[in-house]
């Protein structure tokens, strides 16, 4: 079983416990994928860094999958306003972003949704949901990039944390296409790179191969011959 079946897996047997718990709550969840990744063996879905809150930024993972991939959210009601009360406002947000609305009637709403102001940790999230709808293959990467371009648009002082995340995306997009197959070379791997930053129009968005690398190891763990050929111009040495 690969790495993102094995991660996905997990997410299925954490929604499993916590359905059936009597007490469900948020410290609950949290806890529950952090020991249940930690005992596979299974990085968190996450970048380079491995912040304080990454097991919380997983309740994003298990939102997804129980609301979309197991379609149980209108069976526990109870569940859901007790732990995922973060990830129904994050779902809201990216819809919103992805609507055809106009860009004041966008920053209201978002801004409203979160009492009236937000902070880059909150944009983290909301990007970190289109992500990972995209990851866990509920929605393609133009999807990501329109959420992105829109973000960019309506909230353009938060430049720095949606540049960040864009990287992280670019990222997560140049390794799955490594690991399924379609690039298999440094001039695949660039072209691919070069036309997303473009498609996203944040500047300076471009992530290196080094971060590509981490990323491409952590969250779908593609071996590293693979990785020093594609990203790094490296062969193996001839016997």
């Amino acid at each position: 079983m690969n790495l993102k079946r094995r991660r996905i897996k997990a997410y299925v047997d954490v929604i499993s416990e916590l359905v059936l718990s009597e007490n469900p709550s948020r410290e609950l969840a949290i806890k529950l994928i952090k020991d249940r990744l930690e005992s596979e063996g299974i990085e968190p879905f996450r970048g380079a860094s491995k912040p304080d809150d990454i097991y919380e930024k997983e309740l994003i993972s298990l939102y997804i999958i129980a609301s979309k991939g197991l379609g149980i959210k209108e069976d526990y009601p109870d569940v859901f306003s007790k732990v995922f009360t973060e990830e129904m406002k994050y779902e809201i947000a990216v819809n919103i972003l992805n609507s055809n609305k106009d860009k004041k009637h966008i920053r209201g709403h978002i801004l409203e949704l979160f009492n009236g102001s937000i902070d880059g940790s909150i944009i983290a999230k909301i990007l970190r949901f289109a992500v990972t709808l995209y990851y866990l293959n509920f929605e393609n990467h133009k999807f990501v990039i329109n959420t992105i371009r829109r973000f960019y648009d309506v909230f353009p002082e938060h430049e720095d944390t949606i540049r960040r995340f864009t990287k992280f995306f670019i990222a997560i997009k140049i390794a799955e296409d490594i690991a399924l197959g379609s690039i298999k070379n440094r001039i695949d791997k660039e072209i691919v790179k070069q036309l997303i930053s473009l498609e996203t129009g944040v500047p300076k968005s471009t992530p290196s191969d080094e971060y590509v690398a981490k990323v491409a190891k952590i969250v779908y763990d593609i071996p590293q011959k693979v990785l020093d050929s594609i990203l790094m111009g490296k062969t193996s040495p001839k016997p």
